[in-house]
């Protein structure tokens, strides 16, 4: 044990001498040595290639379509690192580094779904047949696997990982601005823009004036088998929540959308999507004002 413990560390060591060589703190000086330190599950994987740091230009270019889902998540760069045991099994290691904590979750957030396999990694992770997936501070990290099956080796890989990161990290003050009752755990989404809004709920035109300095979560809702969708979106100001109302509210009125209700109270506009039962969506929408309402006092 103290020999593989040795090889942890020294393999740690390389990989955060690597990562200061390939200019990876060309972005932020003080980052934490997580973002370069990838731990191997006792020497059963050896480091494949370099490790690659992307941001600017270089990051839209390796990530392609994803590119600009993250840029609306406030990226900043994006370390990689492939490995690769005895047996041609590789795993990938991704770590993203993004502008906040809250960014951090909402880009987790919009991968997440309730009836996922939980596990108590970081602020909280998710693992499936290929993946091992948390979030924590500012990063999310993602570690895939080459073929399915069980994930108890890159469960330890991504507490460790998560132990080196020295930060601490609570999920943005809308989540908890939703209302408890019938809300589905873990369903929350958290999103800045309307590209990111579009995976939740598509609207035809930013009718809600959605931009980088608004911020909102959607939550998911069911009872007796009848669900909808709450939302609350910040605005930076009262004139700005107001416009977006308005603007929101002429086009349901034009177009006849009977699911959807919406309301707005000082900077914020709120309401219920896919409402289709309207005890359900009138107990949601009491929760939202009287949540808000808590929220500003």
């Amino acid at each position: 044990m103290i020999k593989k413990n040795f090889i942890l560390i020294g393999i740690i060591f390389t990989l955060f001498i690597s990562g200061w060589l390939t200019g990876c703190f060309t972005t932020e000086k003080s980052l934490p040595s997580i973002y370069y330190s990838v731990a191997q599950n006792m020497g059963q994987y050896t480091v494949k290639g370099k490790l690659y740091c992307y941001e600017g230009d270089e990051l839209d270019r390796y990530m392609d379509t994803e590119a600009e889902k993250c840029r609306a998540y406030n990226i900043r760069s994006l370390s990689v690192q492939e490995y690769q045991n005895d047996s041609g099994i590789t795993l990938t290691i991704k770590i993203y580094n993004m502008s906040s904590f809250q960014d951090a979750f909402g880009i987790y957030s919009s991968v997440r779904n309730p009836e996922a396999r939980f596990v108590k990694i970081g602020s909280e992770g998710i693992v499936s047949s290929y993946t091992v997936e948390f979030w924590k501070a500012n990063f999310y990290v993602r570690i895939i696997h080459s073929i399915p099956g069980p994930k108890d080796d890159l469960i330890q890989i991504a507490k460790e990982l998560a132990g080196r990161i020295n930060k601490s990290s609570k999920e943005p003050q809308l989540v908890h601005l939703l209302p408890v009752k019938d809300y589905i755990p873990r369903s929350v989404k958290f999103f800045h823009e309307k590209i990111s809004l579009n995976n939740i709920y598509y609207i035809p035109e930013n009718f809600l004036e959605l931009n980088n300095k608004t911020s909102g979560v959607v939550g998911y809702y069911q009872n007796n088998g009848k669900k909808a969708k709450a939302f609350i979106i910040k605005y930076p100001s009262r004139a700005m929540s107001k416009t977006a109302y308005e603007g929101y509210s002429n086009y349901l009125s034009i177009h006849k959308k009977n699911d959807v209700v919406v309301n707005v109270s000082d900077n914020y506009v709120f309401g219920v999507w896919d409402g289709m039962d309207f005890e359900l969506t009138k107990e949601i929408m009491m929760g939202l004002s009287e949540s808000l309402g808590r929220g500003r006092s």
